[in-house]
């Protein structure tokens, strides 16, 4: 297909936007988190996919503002938020320039709370929650990872000690008791989170590594953007990468599969400041946009878009992925 240069939708903010996240799990797929300057607003998306009584191809509602008191550097959605109960539940995670995690719940009515996590001493560059809620993993340049035990008392059950920065950690909904763990230097470490023993380990033989996802469609498919190229493993075969290709000449700085396919994944470059969604089975990417300040990576969860904070607006792109 030829690539997309405009963004299908957009939804414009006021302020910078500096991380965005929708939700992963199929009761909470339209709210999204959007971190700003000094807070945090959570809306709820609607396509005209979903609703054709829509007026507009695209509908958001702003839900509730929660403040921040320093820039975010990381955004998680807890499994435990549903607007489809009662009483209705937000519940998400954030990171920090100040180095601190945050948990916040609400009802969005009148139960508001915030609850606050310290014992990394650098920037957290990522955080997840396990899939059953109970705990929140973390890693920093402090060359740890860190997980809280979420669902007893907040209490830090474990440190996986890594020899550089920790640049993503993930959980995965088919792979229970497993955690996924990159470092800058290039090695990818999948842990036991109950022996808190490393099972295996691959390396991308690039730094530096700048981010790293599991496939949530596929759990033996692991990708990562390392010095400007793309790399995806079969961890089932872990000793060499089943694709590795240049997409970004200067750099890439995140990465995503999308939720729908393991053969699509985003990318976003350092300095050319550039989108690209690779299919792995073509040699041409899928899409390319140019962006100007980019302030987070997402998918939707069942519906085949794409979104980056830029600059002050949200931007969506419709990626065929079938």
């Amino acid at each position: 297909m030829d690539p997309l240069v405009t963004s299908t939708h957009t939804i414009d903010f006021t302020d910078q936007i500096f991380r965005v996240e929708f939700s992963p799990y199929e009761w909470s797929q339209n709210i999204i988190c959007i971190a700003l300057a000094n807070k945090i607003a959570v809306g709820n998306v609607k396509f005209q996919e979903e609703d054709d009584d829509l007026e507009d191809e695209l509908e958001f509602q702003l839900l509730k503002e929660f403040h921040h008191e320093t820039r975010v550097s990381a955004l998680a959605w807890s499994p435990e938020t549903s607007l489809s109960v009662l009483p209705k539940c937000l519940s998400f995670a954030s990171a920090g320039a100040d180095y601190k995690l945050r948990l916040f719940t609400s009802d969005l009515v009148a139960s508001h709370t915030l609850q606050v996590l310290c014992g990394h001493t650098n920037y957290v560059n990522c955080v997840t929650y396990d899939p059953e809620g109970q705990f929140l993993a973390s890693v920093s340049d402090d060359h740890k990872c860190k997980l809280w035990n979420i669902k007893e008392d907040n209490s830090c059950t474990a440190t996986f000690f890594l020899t550089s920065p920790g640049m993503a950690v993930c959980f995965h909904q088919e792979a229970a008791g497993k955690l996924l763990v990159a470092e800058k230097n290039g090695v990818i470490h999948l842990y036991n989170v109950l022996s808190h023993q490393a099972i295996l380990s691959v390396d991308s033989g690039s730094i530096p590594l700048m981010s790293a996802d599991w496939s949530s469609s596929n759990s033996l498919y692991v990708a990562a953007i390392a010095a400007g190229e793309l790399l995806v493993w079969d961890i089932s075969r872990p000793s060499l990468p089943i694709d590795a290709r240049p997409v970004h000449v200067e750099g890439g700085q995140l990465l995503r599969f999308s939720q729908l396919s393991d053969q699509y994944i985003a990318t976003v470059g350092q300095a050319d400041l550039q989108l690209k969604v690779t299919c792995i089975k073509s040699k041409q990417p899928a899409l390319t946009a140019s962006l100007q300040l980019v302030g987070g990576l997402t998918w939707h969860f069942r519906l085949p878009y794409v979104c980056v904070g830029n600059d002050r607006k949200l931007c969506f792109w419709k990626v065929a992925t079938k």
